[in-house]
């Protein structure tokens, strides 16, 4: 598979640490909270199978400022605290695609909405959730070297 290859993968529901910002650095705070509580729980060193999803979550009703929710797999009995809560990432079918380089995250969302206009799948669409609209995951494939800006 070449870079940038789109691939299916069916996932099993998976209970995850959740952590949401709305701010102008959502990505870095969401991030930073997420981090700090896996710290506090020793998941950094233990959990070397933990993944880590987010997705952008934009305003019902105005433009800005958009918000960042991010999802750290754990296991279900995992006590959670002030600003974490437990939440499950759906089972299905998702599309996969892989990058490396940040810059390029126009480019593969892109790609992604290409690949769905080329195929008979058909992405599940815009969903309304708590903090405003939200649609597919993005997996950060390195997420315990890289440290948030503010942290």
């Amino acid at each position: 598979m070449s870079i940038m290859d789109v691939r299916l993968e069916r996932l099993k529901s998976i209970s995850a640490a959740y952590s949401h910002s709305s701010s102008n650095t959502p990505e870095e705070d969401a991030k930073k909270r997420i981090i700090e509580w896996a710290k506090s729980k020793g998941l950094m060193e233990k959990r070397i199978n933990a993944r880590l999803f987010g997705r952008n979550t934009y305003p019902i009703d105005k433009p800005e400022p958009h918000g960042y929710e991010l999802y750290l797999t754990v296991d279900s009995y995992i006590e959670v605290g002030e600003n974490i809560e437990l939440r499950e990432i759906p089972k299905g079918l998702y599309a996969v695609l892989r990058f490396t380089n940040l810059d390029k995250m126009r480019e593969a969302w892109e790609k992604l909405w290409k690949w769905f206009e080329d195929t008979e799948y058909k992405p599940i669409d815009w969903k309304k959730s708590e903090h405003g609209w939200v649609n597919g995951f993005e997996e950060h494939g390195n997420w315990r070297e890289e440290k948030p800006k503010n942290c």
